[in-house]
């Protein structure tokens, strides 16, 4: 291969040169033999001859550098060159999630594991959210064969079985949100409350509330006391059942209340309406059309019309994307009873 050899004491200004005119060679390892410095080189004769001026022009062996794969680019070429794949995963403390057609799976699962030695799993998604429990199925792709999540968010920690609960980390934002905006001494609904997030947030943040989380799954119930233990929170009272039938329990208890049930939650405003205080605040969240963001928001109205309540929106915001045609949103309202 062409060189430029140089004494050392010539050796920066040639560097210098040599890449202000784009005439070092890239891929090669510069090196020095004795008191000489060997540069790799390219370009046509006449900008070569050039060079003299800096030392002479020979020919030497030169090393390979070695290139990191760039590891973003290539798990964008393989979702790209497939119909089935979206785009990103999830991750959930050492367990990575994608969502693509087993083969594809499998490449961004090697990709993944090369690249970052924090993943330890890869699972699949392998059907939509769906039951009672919005649930789904996962199916394992590579690396250690484990379920259980131990994820770490805005300061706390959860741990949660991913085939047994619902769990979505891309609402971290949302629940960091709220909780920032619950002051001591509020009483808190969390209706809907899985493993806990929303609910062990609020309490962490807001330590003199108290804060009532009730799930209808016996194991995302299971999980919530866990999470309630291993971030030591006081003021969360988990509880196990339906929020229609606990709702008249906690007749006017709430000074805030969170539904985070997006395909359902209209289903249980009139829960909300019992629950709440006379000026009580509620985050609703729910999936809609992209095209008619928040047409919810007259729907909520309307529905607390029925009780002479008026309804003043405080909020409203796009969370996010949720499939081709739909996006889930949040409008955070207040009720005057």
């Amino acid at each position: 291969m062409k060189c430029l050899i140089v004494n050392k004491e010539s050796a920066e200004k040639a560097r210098k040169y040599l890449l202000r005119y784009g005439l070092l060679k890239k891929g090669y390892k510069v090196f020095s033999k004795e008191s000489f410095i060997y540069f790799p080189i390219s370009g046509i004769s006449e900008e070569v001859k050039r060079l003299a001026q800096f030392g002479t022009i020979g020919d030497a062996k030169f090393e390979k550098i070695k290139t990191n794969k760039n590891y973003k680019e290539e798990l964008e070429k393989i979702i790209s060159s497939s119909e089935s794949a979206s785009k990103g995963y999830d991750l959930l403390g050492d367990i990575a999630i994608i969502d693509a057609d087993p083969k594809t799976a499998r490449k961004m699962a090697k990709l993944l594991l090369e690249s970052n030695k924090n993943i330890k799993t890869v699972l699949r998604k392998a059907s939509a959210v769906k039951g009672l429990y919005r649930k789904r199925s996962y199916a394992y792709v590579m690396g250690k064969r484990n379920y259980i999540a131990h994820y770490k968010e805005n300061g706390a920690i959860f741990e949660f079985d991913v085939r047994k609960v619902f769990f979505s980390p891309r609402l971290s934002y949302e629940r960091q949100r709220i909780a920032s905006m619950v002051k001591n001494g509020e009483n808190v609904m969390v209706m809907f409350a899985g493993v806990g997030p929303f609910a062990i947030e609020i309490a962490k943040k807001a330590p003199k509330s108290k804060v009532v989380a009730i799930e209808l799954n016996k194991y995302g119930y299971k999980y919530m006391l866990k999470n309630i233990e291993l971030n030591k929170v006081k003021n969360v009272i988990p509880i196990l059942g339906d929020v229609k039938k606990m709702a008249i329990k906690y007749k006017n208890f709430a000074d805030r209340i969170v539904m985070p049930l997006p395909k359902e939650a209209h289903h249980f405003l009139d829960s909300a309406y019992i629950v709440a205080k006379k000026k009580a605040i509620v985050h609703y969240y729910s999936f809609v059309d992209k095209e008619k963001e928040f047409e919810a928001e007259q729907m909520i109205k309307e529905f607390f019309e029925k009780y002479g309540a008026k309804v003043k929106i405080i909020n409203k915001r796009v969370v996010r994307p949720y499939s081709a045609k739909e996006v889930e949103v949040v409008i955070d309202f207040s009720i005057a009873k």
